[in-house]
């Protein structure tokens, strides 16, 4: 902390500049889970107080001066590179020579170290603290003044690594604070025309002394109360958390309530920005201006500032407890991660994100038990070929079957399911070898989630079919009506870069979505004299799925509102199918496989799907898992108990579709009366 700040003069300072207002529309590439977690997650706190020890137990008597004066400054900068790379920041250093203000003769090379880490709507919030000591001696560790800010600096550029943003971010570690702000000079003057592109700035210095945690606005907020934003954002975080984050209380006039001062945050003052400026100390002490830090009696004069004495690890270690060190760089850090994930907007775009695959989920799971009872239908219609009954005749059948999908699909975060099923039908015998049905169907499916969603469908299914067998050639057909009640969970996790997790919410939802269909399948069937049978297939099948739009209604900022799908598929099935008869233990068993190679000439999957969050921006979000071509192979074995009874079990999966396999294991029983 600088305790007698310089004012410098402004330069491209737009008072009443404005920018258009636009909608941001994201394109989002990736549906793998937001929350992957690093090998070696950090609590908060751990990094940045690693940092703080080093900078004051490894690097002490960091001012600013010449490499030959003795100083550590320059060796701390590299130790700060490193620690500010975490995740693979890119980290500039800005060189500068600074002065001495008063005679302006030269003090020494200095530096400032930069992570940019651009956002999508091209500005940037500025997050800033010094890591030099004040005066000459080799023997200030500059543990409270600025080690801890410096510290909390390289956690927070650690916590950003590899999120997404609109609102861009630049983590600074400023230079020659303590000989007039020269470091934020510098790096001020050095944007240019970017200067119009900053959003704001947040200052972090002296955090370990002061009995309270605070935090302030910049003076502007005076004129214009809209720069209390990040302040006022602070303050709502920190009493979320239970964290008691004090304020200014203006009992001093020149230091007017709920501003800050003395520190690099003064160089951006006057730019129009707002700013934020945290320290810890005790603005009820002394003349009230927040320079006596502490009525601690273990700590004389109140103040450790710039005393090599006592801004001393081990000196203020007997003095506080090693408590304090952990809380303080805990708690600043809480603050200030939620606040730079929720002001970048990290964290809409990271749930948008998520809430895109769990939409892709819905449709998967939505299509695919659509798909199943279609298939059970089928199944049953099939089953009348070649079993000709009397004309006139209404058959009368029910079934049930159990499947289990044991494979996962990386594409949709699944890592299997399971479905339980039931049919009733009727057929008539309308002609030989033609007859017509009527089946309806149910369901319930739920799927196991890798991000630990709950995900859960109940559907129905009405169809109307038909089989017309002639000498070896044979046809099958069916439409479809079917509407699938879907709810579940969004279990929402967002962790940083260092592993800590940042928000942990659950959002519940429920929907419908409604499936029309028609499929036919045809085929000549030819026998061997050892009783093998065998033939070609082809097949057209047909569906449209629309799901309805719906919102996550927690009123939690996280919470999205999915647009409606509409998913289509046409698929285009050319293959065959082999079957034989075994007596197996004095019981006759029917075997028979089925393959197509199969070309969609719609979409059959989600490609993109729009959500819009609780800021009121549309994301589309691109999906992976649309294949038009693959392969889909069928095995089955069934058993008749009795004339009217049969139970089979199957194996359905496909071969070279991006989504997956989709490999399912059935068993069912059905009756006929």
């Amino acid at each position: 902390m600088l305790c007698n700040p310089v004012r410098f003069p402004r330069t491209g300072h737009q008072a009443d500049r404005e920018k258009p207002m636009t909608t941001l529309k994201a394109a989002l590439a990736s549906t793998a889970l937001i929350c992957a977690t690093p090998a070696l997650a950090q609590d908060f706190g751990a990094y940045g107080y690693d940092t703080m020890r080093s900078l004051a137990l490894d690097y002490p008597g960091r001012f600013t001066g010449t490499p030959d004066s003795g100083t550590t400054f320059f060796n701390a900068a590299e130790y700060m590179r490193g620690r500010l790379s975490f995740g693979g920041n890119a980290v500039t250093r800005q060189d500068f020579i600074a002065t001495n203000r008063r005679t302006g003769a030269t003090l020494g090379p200095s530096q400032n170290l930069v992570v940019s880490m651009p956002g999508a709507d091209g500005r940037f919030l500025v997050v800033g603290a010094h890591f030099d000591t004040a005066g000459t001696s080799p023997d200030l560790q500059g543990v409270d003044d600025n080690a801890s800010g410096a510290g909390v600096l390289t956690e927070l550029a650690g916590h950003m690594s590899g999120l997404d943003t609109d609102l861009g971010l630049e983590f600074v570690a400023f230079g020659a604070e303590e000989v007039g702000l020269q470091g934020a000079a510098h790096y001020v003057q050095t944007l240019g025309e970017r200067r119009d592109d900053m959003a704001g700035m947040i200052n972090i210095d002296s955090l370990i002394t002061g009995d309270f945690m605070y935090a302030h606005a910049g003076t502007e907020y005076l004129d214009d109360p809209a720069l209390l934003s990040l302040w006022s954002r602070a303050q709502d975080i920190a009493r979320d958390m239970g964290i008691d984050l004090r304020s200014n209380p203006g009992r001093n006039p020149d230091y007017p309530i709920n501003t800050g001062c003395c520190s690099d945050a003064a160089v951006f003052e006057g730019y129009g920005i707002p700013i934020l400026w945290l320290e810890s100390t005790n603005w009820d002490l002394g003349d009230l201006d927040g320079y006596t830090q502490t009525d601690n009696p273990a700590i004389p004069g109140g103040a450790t500032w710039h005393d090599p004495v006592e801004d001393n690890w081990e000196f203020l270690l007997a003095a506080l407890g090693p408590e304090r060190f952990e809380q303080r760089m805990r708690d600043y850090a809480r603050i200030l991660t939620r606040l730079l994930v929720e002001e970048t907007g990290a964290d809409l775009i990271a749930s948008s994100q998520d809430a895109a695959l769990s939409a892709a989920q819905i449709a998967d799971l939505a299509t695919r038990q659509q798909a199943d009872l279609a298939a059970l239908s089928l199944r049953a219609t099939r089953d009348r070929l070649g079993a000709d009954g009397a004309i006139g005749q209404i058959t009368p059948s029910i079934a049930v079957q159990g499947l289990a999908t044991p494979d996962s699909s990386a594409t949709f975060g699944r890592d299997g399911g399971a479905a339980l099923m039931a049919r009733v039908g009727v057929a008539y015998q309308a002609a030989p070898g033609l007859s017509l049905g009527g089946q309806l169907a149910y369901a319930r499916t739920g799927d196991d989630l890798r991000s630990g969603d709950d995900l859960e469908s109940t559907a129905y299914q009405l169809s109307l079919d038909a089989a017309y067998t002639m000498n070896d050639d044979w046809v099958v057909g069916a439409v479809s009506w079917g509407k699938s009640d879907l709810e579940g969970t969004r279990d929402f996790v967002l962790r940083s870069g260092l592993g800590a997790t940042i928000v942990a919410r659950d959002f519940d939802w429920s929907t419908n979505a409604y499936t029309l269909g028609a499929r036919v399948q045809a085929g000549r069937d030819y026998a061997t004299a050892t009783g093998v049978t065998y033939g070609p297939v082809v097949g057209l099948d047909y569906s449209r799925t629309r799901i309805g739009g719906f919102s996550e209604g927690s009123g939690d900022r996280r919470a999205v509102t999915y647009a409606g799908q509409a998913i289509e598929s046409l698929e285009v099935q050319l293959g065959g199918r082999v079957g034989t008869d075994l007596d197996l233990a004095g019981r006759p068993v029917a075997l028979s496989a089925q393959g197509a190679l199969v070309h969609d000439l719609a979409e059959g999957a989600p490609s993109r799907i729009r959500v819009t969050d609780a800021s009121g921006t549309d994301r589309q979000v691109t999906l992976d898992g649309q294949d038009r071509n693959f392969v889909r192979l069928g095995l089955s074995a069934s058993t008749a108990l009795s004339d009217q009874a049969d139970a089979w079990v199957t194996l359905d999966s496909r071969i070279g579709h991006d989504a997956g396999s989709q490999a399912t294991v059935g068993a069912g029983l059905g009756l006929r009366f």
